[in-house]
């Protein structure tokens, strides 16, 4: 009669479905990445990811009203000619990447 038991107990603890806590809109938040160690620019690429494939438009940062002043804009693009490591705020937006500058950089 014990083993019946335990045999049918354990029939029914593996049959149950598995209530999983964590669901994919948690998965893809930006606390859960950045308290699971993520970096802020996998944190960012995911938040790209998922505001394309919604269709949702994507915040961008603050520091980019700043740089589409024709003087700033004209000074930042001279010195990202002659240092191309400068980061120019274009993280995955589709561009066609070149590793040399060119005549029409500036």
């Amino acid at each position: 009669m014990k083993k019946k038991i335990a045999i049918i107990g354990l029939a029914v603890l593996f049959t149950m479905p598995a209530f999983a806590e964590l669901t994919t809109e948690d998965a893809i938040s930006r606390d859960y990445l950045q308290y699971h160690g993520y970096s802020p620019a996998a944190i960012n690429a995911v938040q790209k990811t998922v505001a394309t494939v919604n269709g949702e438009p994507l915040e961008e940062p603050a520091e980019m009203e700043y740089y589409k002043k024709p003087t700033v804009n004209f000074i930042r693009r001279l010195y990202m000619w002659i240092d191309p490591s400068v980061d120019d705020h274009s993280f995955m937006n589709d561009h066609k990447i070149r590793t040399t500058p060119r005549y029409d950089d500036l």
